[in-house]
């Protein structure tokens, strides 16, 4: 019977995953140190246990159809003062992430009527499914690839937001969808259906026969405002809809001056006047000649109803070549495991300069540079293996 690996506890293995395979791609001893010896990182990073929380929210509100916003705040309170988790600069801290989270929460739900996301039984989330990708074969067979998507949505066939396709009466009442939800410090590619390319969700439609695979993407920022900052409305204003998107022309003590776009900003500008150089005028006449401008074109919003948080949806189908050609690449990362196990070689292959450059990765300072002090602090050895460790999220 074929087999991955055998870990240290004497247990066979025999799933792989997406996850998995990006470890040996990237390096086989990467893989080996984290599927077979079992190390893992301390779950110190506050991006990852924001990321759980706000999924777990937004699965509430869909199966309570309520209170996805005070779900949030009830699973992320308990890491309130916890002093061991780590922030990036764009998170800062605890108090900044919980702003962001009921923000995000609030913007979901005021998009979610436009979204494919079904409340209720339209909308199926954390399934797992399993494939084994060499029937029959006596030297892989029974060994599966396995994936547990964050939501398989049924939605209306000519939903607008879906790429457009002549769906045939026999192909169901409802068209399936992939939803896989990330939180991220930059933008979504906003080009439509170019999410169809991405290898995640290739493999994903590989391993469940769905062509339609999508991103619902929540782009984390901080909360200060400035002269061009991006940001959505959280509540109808002037003639802004909750959420639709403005930009800053004018940050107030409270709140700001939005318009539509940065076209409009330089109107503004102009109103405000320029020097001989074609600087901006900053003469005192020149500042009430734009606040003026301001006051009759542009519109005033409360910080409160504001926020530099951001939801993106993008959706592509995903040809059944380029499924197919994902599903290979799951084969080949398999064939290359079982013979780096039989072979009981796992070779060194992260680097230190583009395009891999892995110093500032907590592994190889551990295990490649030996850091024997820095290992003890933020590493441990468990001993259940986690099939779906979470991806390093986009932009940290």
């Amino acid at each position: 019977m074929a087999l991955l690996y055998v870990n240290t506890k004497g247990e066979a293995h025999r799933k792989h995953s997406y996850s998995a395979g990006l470890d040996f791609d990237r390096s086989p001893y990467l893989y080996y140190l984290k599927r077979i010896l079992g190390w893992k990182e301390k779950d110190r990073k506050g991006s990852f246990k924001f990321g759980r929380a706000l999924e777990q929210a937004i699965e509430f509100h869909h199966d309570n159809q309520r209170g996805g916003v005070e779900k949030f705040i009830e699973l992320w309170a308990p890491f309130k003062d916890d002093k061991e988790i780590r922030y990036t600069k764009t998170e800062k801290d605890w108090e900044s992430l919980n702003r962001a989270g009921i923000e995000m929460m609030k913007l979901y739900l005021i998009r979610l009527p436009l979204l494919p996301i079904p409340l209720g039984g339209g909308s199926v989330f954390q399934r797992e499914y399993s494939k084994e990708v060499f029937e029959g074969d006596p030297n892989y067979g029974e060994i599966h690839f396995a994936g547990k998507l964050d939501i398989v949505a049924y939605v209306d066939p000519t939903h607008p937001l879906l790429p457009s396709v002549h769906w045939k009466p026999e192909y169901g009442l409802l068209r399936p969808l992939v939803i896989d939800i990330k939180t991220s410090a930059v933008d979504l590619a906003e080009r439509p259906g170019i999410v169809a390319y991405d290898k995640q969700l290739r493999i994903y439609s590989w391993l469940t026969g769905i062509r339609d695979v999508s991103f619902l993407w929540f782009k984390k920022a901080s909360h200060t405002l400035s002269k061009g900052s991006s940001v959505t409305l959280l509540e109808d204003t002037g003639p802004f809809k909750a959420g639709s998107e403005a930009v800053v022309a004018q940050v107030g003590d409270d709140g700001a001056y939005l318009v539509l776009n940065d076209t409009v900003i330089e109107l503004m500008n102009e109103a405000q006047g320029r020097k001989e150089d074609g600087s901006i005028d900053q003469t005192k006449a020149a500042k009430e000649r734009k606040l003026n401008w301001l006051k009759e074109n542009a519109t005033w919003a409360t910080e409160s109803v504001i926020t530099k948080q951001r939801l993106q949806f993008n959706a592509g189908f995903v040809t059944a070549e380029s499924a197919d050609d994902a599903g290979k690449i799951a084969a080949s990362q398999i064939i290359r495991i079982v013979n780096a196990w039989k072979d009981k070689s796992w070779p060194q292959w992260m680097g230190v300069r583009y395009p891999t450059d892995d110093q500032s990765d907590g592994f190889f300072r551990a295990f490649i540079l030996n850091d024997v002090n820095f290992r003890d602090e933020n590493f441990k050895q468990h001993e259940e293996e986690n099939l779906f460790d979470e991806e390093p999220e986009e932009g940290e």
